[in-house]
Protein backbone atom coordinates (compact mmCIF):
# COMPACT_ATOMS: atom_id res chain seq x y z
CA UNK A 1 0.00 0.00 0.00
CA UNK A 2 0.94 3.79 -0.56
CA UNK A 3 0.42 6.29 1.31
CA UNK A 4 -2.53 7.59 0.81
CA UNK A 5 -4.33 4.88 -0.45
CA UNK A 6 -7.40 3.29 2.00
CA UNK A 7 -8.48 0.57 3.19
CA UNK A 8 -11.88 -0.59 4.04
CA UNK A 9 -12.86 -3.20 6.85
CA UNK A 10 -16.22 -5.05 7.68
CA UNK A 11 -15.50 -6.81 11.32
CA UNK A 12 -17.52 -10.54 10.65
CA UNK A 13 -20.18 -11.82 13.47
CA UNK A 14 -18.60 -11.83 16.07
CA UNK A 15 -20.27 -12.59 19.51
CA UNK A 16 -19.02 -12.96 22.83
CA UNK A 17 -19.90 -15.17 25.04
CA UNK A 18 -19.09 -14.45 28.92
CA UNK A 19 -18.73 -17.66 31.18
CA UNK A 20 -17.78 -15.76 34.25
CA UNK A 21 -19.79 -15.52 37.58
CA UNK A 22 -19.60 -12.25 38.03
CA UNK A 23 -22.53 -10.27 36.65
CA UNK A 24 -23.53 -7.88 35.73
CA UNK A 25 -20.29 -7.14 33.46
CA UNK A 26 -19.48 -3.61 34.54
CA UNK A 27 -15.67 -3.11 33.13
CA UNK A 28 -14.29 -4.39 29.55
CA UNK A 29 -10.72 -4.75 28.61
CA UNK A 30 -9.62 -5.31 25.31
CA UNK A 31 -6.42 -6.11 24.17
CA UNK A 32 -6.23 -6.36 20.59
CA UNK A 33 -3.04 -6.11 17.59
CA UNK A 34 -2.99 -5.52 13.89
CA UNK A 35 -6.69 -5.53 12.33
CA UNK A 36 -8.19 -7.46 15.67
CA UNK A 37 -8.58 -3.44 16.52
CA UNK A 38 -11.90 -3.38 13.86
CA UNK A 39 -14.17 -5.86 16.02
CA UNK A 40 -12.85 -3.61 18.75
CA UNK A 41 -13.51 -0.36 17.91
CA UNK A 42 -17.56 -2.02 16.71
CA UNK A 43 -17.88 -2.94 20.14
CA UNK A 44 -16.78 0.22 21.91
CA UNK A 45 -19.11 1.92 20.05
CA UNK A 46 -21.98 -0.36 21.50
CA UNK A 47 -20.99 -0.80 24.50
CA UNK A 48 -20.22 2.63 25.87
CA UNK A 49 -22.94 5.38 24.86
CA UNK A 50 -25.52 5.19 28.66
CA UNK A 51 -28.61 3.02 28.76
CA UNK A 52 -26.90 0.99 26.10
CA UNK A 53 -25.31 -1.64 28.94
CA UNK A 54 -23.87 -2.23 31.94
CA UNK A 55 -20.40 -1.31 31.05
CA UNK A 56 -19.18 1.68 32.89
CA UNK A 57 -15.82 1.26 32.12
CA UNK A 58 -14.01 0.72 28.77
CA UNK A 59 -9.74 0.09 28.48
CA UNK A 60 -8.48 -0.73 25.10
CA UNK A 61 -5.05 -1.83 24.89
CA UNK A 62 -3.66 -2.34 21.19
CA UNK A 63 -0.36 -3.72 20.48
CA UNK A 64 1.58 -3.19 16.78
CA UNK A 65 4.89 -4.55 16.11
CA UNK A 66 5.69 -1.21 13.74
CA UNK A 67 4.14 2.42 14.30
CA UNK A 68 2.64 2.85 11.32
CA UNK A 69 -0.41 -0.16 11.46
CA UNK A 70 -2.16 1.99 14.02
CA UNK A 71 -2.80 4.24 11.24
CA UNK A 72 -5.64 1.71 10.13
CA UNK A 73 -7.93 2.94 12.96
CA UNK A 74 -6.14 5.26 14.95
CA UNK A 75 -8.66 7.98 14.43
CA UNK A 76 -12.07 6.41 15.05
CA UNK A 77 -10.64 5.18 18.62
CA UNK A 78 -9.46 8.64 18.89
CA UNK A 79 -13.19 9.85 18.04
CA UNK A 80 -14.30 7.14 20.81
CA UNK A 81 -12.07 8.68 23.06
CA UNK A 82 -13.03 11.83 22.45
CA UNK A 83 -16.39 11.75 23.05
CA UNK A 84 -16.32 8.67 26.05
CA UNK A 85 -12.74 9.77 28.16
CA UNK A 86 -14.30 9.40 31.26
CA UNK A 87 -15.41 5.40 30.81
CA UNK A 88 -12.80 4.89 27.78
CA UNK A 89 -9.11 4.37 27.96
CA UNK A 90 -6.64 3.68 25.27
CA UNK A 91 -3.29 2.22 24.93
CA UNK A 92 -1.32 2.03 21.79
CA UNK A 93 1.84 0.07 22.51
CA UNK A 94 4.36 -1.03 19.69
CA UNK A 95 6.24 -4.32 21.10
CA UNK A 96 9.52 -3.62 18.89
CA UNK A 97 11.01 -7.14 19.63
CA UNK A 98 9.12 -9.83 18.51
CA UNK A 99 10.63 -12.31 20.97
CA UNK A 100 9.66 -9.79 24.14
CA UNK A 101 6.15 -11.19 25.82
CA UNK A 102 3.14 -9.30 26.90
CA UNK A 103 3.66 -9.65 30.55
CA UNK A 104 7.80 -8.57 29.71
CA UNK A 105 6.27 -5.29 28.39
CA UNK A 106 6.18 -2.25 31.28
CA UNK A 107 3.16 -0.36 28.64
CA UNK A 108 1.03 -3.54 28.64
CA UNK A 109 1.63 -3.71 32.16
CA UNK A 110 1.07 0.03 33.44
CA UNK A 111 -2.25 0.19 31.21
CA UNK A 112 -3.91 -3.78 32.15
CA UNK A 113 -6.19 -2.34 34.98
CA UNK A 114 -6.23 -5.51 37.89
CA UNK A 115 -8.86 -7.69 37.46
CA UNK A 116 -12.26 -6.92 39.70
CA UNK A 117 -15.39 -8.81 39.98
CA UNK A 118 -17.50 -7.56 36.83
CA UNK A 119 -14.67 -7.25 34.52
CA UNK A 120 -14.47 -8.96 31.17
CA UNK A 121 -11.50 -9.56 29.02
CA UNK A 122 -11.64 -9.59 25.18
CA UNK A 123 -8.50 -10.63 23.16
CA UNK A 124 -9.01 -10.13 19.19
CA UNK A 125 -5.99 -10.43 17.26
CA UNK A 126 -3.79 -13.40 15.55
CA UNK A 127 -3.26 -16.89 16.91
CA UNK A 128 -0.22 -16.35 18.26
CA UNK A 129 -1.39 -13.25 19.73
CA UNK A 130 -4.36 -14.21 21.43
CA UNK A 131 -2.53 -17.23 23.17
CA UNK A 132 0.15 -15.18 24.56
CA UNK A 133 -2.63 -12.38 25.89
CA UNK A 134 -4.87 -15.35 27.29
CA UNK A 135 -1.83 -16.47 29.29
CA UNK A 136 -0.73 -13.05 30.27
CA UNK A 137 -4.35 -11.96 31.40
CA UNK A 138 -4.49 -15.02 33.29
CA UNK A 139 -1.11 -14.36 34.77
CA UNK A 140 -2.24 -11.38 36.28
CA UNK A 141 -5.52 -12.75 38.03
CA UNK A 142 -8.14 -12.53 35.37
CA UNK A 143 -10.02 -15.98 35.63
CA UNK A 144 -10.59 -18.03 32.30
CA UNK A 145 -13.94 -17.97 32.30
CA UNK A 146 -14.23 -13.99 32.25
CA UNK A 147 -11.90 -14.28 29.17
CA UNK A 148 -13.33 -14.27 25.51
CA UNK A 149 -11.18 -14.72 22.37
CA UNK A 150 -12.72 -13.57 19.17
CA UNK A 151 -12.42 -15.90 16.15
Amino acid sequence: MEVGDEVALQPGPRTLSYKGEYLPVTDMVYIASGSGIAPVLDQVRAVLPSGSSSVQSVSVIWVNSNEEDFDVALSSLEDEYFKYSTKLAVSCVVKENDGEKLKQNEEVEDALPPFEPGTMAVIAGPKRFSSEARSMLMGSGYPEECICVLP
